[in-house]
């Protein structure tokens, strides 16, 4: 039976005293991902989102959604967003290098979307937000890609729980629940954010195009 990570989502929110909000380190893959998942964290955390994706197909995709990104930001901080944070949002970006996607993808490039492979490329980069919410002095780290109705949340989850630390907390969460994914297509076309048509890598890019 699978696990309610909503349920436990707002647990963890019911006890957060906002006068004194945790940080937060949000993995985010892309912009229209991320703003559902922001209208249920800014007034709860500190939050950060993290652009680390080496899984993206090459550097001008990684640099469109990364402005994107940077977008948000500007409406969120700037006051036009539909939820004020606690305290103004922040992003941090890694490098790109997509060959540690290949490494990782090695074997299973022939694996169906949701697959192996994707498991192994979510535990590349909820691997790398958890370093640097680590460095960093970060309470919590998530990610934004339960919001896809595409991402195994169950999965995500389990992969999450099993690389938190004493220091960092993994935030459970299932941010498709109450039509999260239909409201960040709402409100990305309210804010006019660049919506990709695949998830991020040359084989969901194949597959969509395949299917097309």
């Amino acid at each position: 039976m699978n696990f309610n990570y909503d349920r436990a989502f707002e647990k963890v929110k019911g006890e957060i005293d906002v006068s004194s909000p945790p940080r937060l380190l949000l993995h985010a893959c892309c912009a229209p991902c991320s703003t559902y998942c922001l209208t249920q964290l800014l007034q709860h955390f500190d939050v950060t989102l993290y652009y680390a994706n080496d899984n993206i197909t090459d550097c001008d995709e990684w640099s469109k959604r990364l402005h994107e990104l940077y977008k948000l930001v500007e409406i969120v901080n700037g006051g036009k967003f539909v939820v004020q944070p606690i305290h103004p949002l922040k992003l941090a970006t890694q490098d790109f290098d997509n060959s540690r996607f290949f490494n990782v993808a090695k074997g299973l490039e022939n694996e169906r979307e949701g697959g192996a492979r994707c498991k192994e490329c979510f535990v590349l980069r909820l691997s790398d937000t958890l370093q640097f919410a680590t460095d960093n002095g970060y309470d919590y780290f998530g990610t934004t890609l339960s919001v896809s109705p595409y991402k195994n949340s169950q999965l995500l989850n389990e992969i999450g729980l099993s690389l938190q630390t004493t220091a960092v907390k993994w935030l459970p969460a299932d941010f498709k629940k109450r039509d999260g994914y239909k409201q960040s297509i709402e409100l990305s076309q309210k804010y006019g954010l660049y919506r990709q048509h695949y998830c991020g890598c040359v084989y969901s890019l194949a597959e969509t195009t395949a299917k097309q």
